[in-house]
């Protein structure tokens, strides 16, 4: 993975900006930060430069300790430890925000959005509030993003629903909506926490995954598939959240200009991302990896927007969905800009 990358998993290092005189502490402030992705030589001496120069910036008194590829747990251990205050912060999905912030899951509604213009808008206008819901509940959220667009990978063609019900797909076990999905279409999924995938994918427990170009490549589940769907399903979104007790305790200097920074970094970095996951799908096009499209596309979006709809008053409001559906529609591509994409 390429740097610009690294900087939105490890959002928490934007401390490293932090002015010295900030800090009047006596002790050293370690905050313990969990990523999923493994470590490896690129990103163990960024995340040192990062820590160097949050050393001499705050006169040592704040440094990140990483813990790499799963060390702490998986996504769900890394919460339950946060709640513990075992660790400090993460990028968190959307689904393990939902036990925090409900209605978080809008964000991931299923045939929603086709474009990065809907979700940007959408994001704008919802967070606010979640962000609130959040704190309220021990949580603050330090930025929301996104890490590519939604494909399937596979080791055989996955063309039609019925391709995809024949196949043993990951379930990812904290997703209510995926849940439903495979229910409502007669799939029989495969729950496996998101560190047991790769092994899955190794040993053929699993035979087709969802994911980002750029998120399957870091995390080497591209290496058990050969096909991958060549427009996305959807966006993978999330946040980089810190446990409440740990952003109360910094001085309050320090978090506004944390919360500035994070501002202004996130649109750059999130932009970085989003063309690292396409040139990361075409990498694996070139590499060997078959495209796929789908043989109806309207089949698949139908089974979303049921399932949309399904999902109302149980992990979402009709009026939080109607407003995030205005906004999609309101932000959706005009029909030449859908056939210049097909192209």
């Amino acid at each position: 993975m390429r740097k610009t990358s690294i900087a939105v998993l490890l959002g928490a290092l934007m401390l490293a900006v932090v002015p010295a005189t900030a800090f009047t502490v006596g002790e050293q402030i370690v905050l313990k930060v969990a990523v999923p992705i493994p470590r490896s030589q690129e990103v163990a001496i960024e995340a040192k430069k990062y820590n160097d120069k949050l050393a001499a910036m705050t006169d040592n008194k704040v440094q990140v300790r990483m813990y790499w590829g799963g060390a702490a747990g998986d996504d769900v251990d890394v919460l339950r430890k946060m709640r513990a205050g075992q660790m400090d912060g993460a990028p968190l999905s959307l689904e393990l925000c939902s036990q925090f912030v409900r209605q978080a899951l809008v964000l991931a509604s299923p045939a929603l959005f086709n474009n990065y213009k809907q979700v940007d808008a959408a994001r704008q206008a919802l967070t606010p509030a979640m962000e609130a819901e959040a704190y309220s509940n021990g949580f603050k959220i330090m930025a929301w993003g996104d890490v590519g667009r939604l494909r399937l990978l596979s080791k055989k063609p996955v063309e039609t629903l019925a391709d995809f019900k024949k196949m043993r797909p990951w379930l990812y076990p904290q997703s209510e909506m995926l849940k439903e999905f495979y229910r409502s279409i007669g799939a029989t999924g495969v729950p496996l926490g998101i560190a047991e995938v790769y092994g899955g994918l190794q040993t053929n427990m699993i035979d087709v995954v969802w994911g980002s170009a750029l998120v399957s490549a870091a995390l080497q589940w591209h290496s058990g598939t050969s096909y991958i769907s060549e427009r996305g399903l959807g966006f993978i979104s999330g946040a980089f959240v810190f446990r409440r007790p740990a952003w109360d305790a910094l001085p309050k200097n320090v978090q506004e200009s944390m919360t500035l920074l994070s501002g202004e970094r996130a649109q750059t970095n999130q932009i970085d991302v989003r063309k690292q996951d396409e040139r990361t799908y075409q990498r694996l096009v070139q590499r060997g990896h078959t495209p796929m499209r789908a043989k109806n596309e309207k089949e698949w979006w139908d089974a979303g927007k049921a399932l949309r709809q399904r999902m109302i008053g149980r992990v979402y409001t009709k009026e939080l969905v109607e407003k995030a559906e205005q906004i999609a529609a309101k932000y959706a591509e005009a029909p030449e800009e859908i056939a210049a994409a097909k192209k």
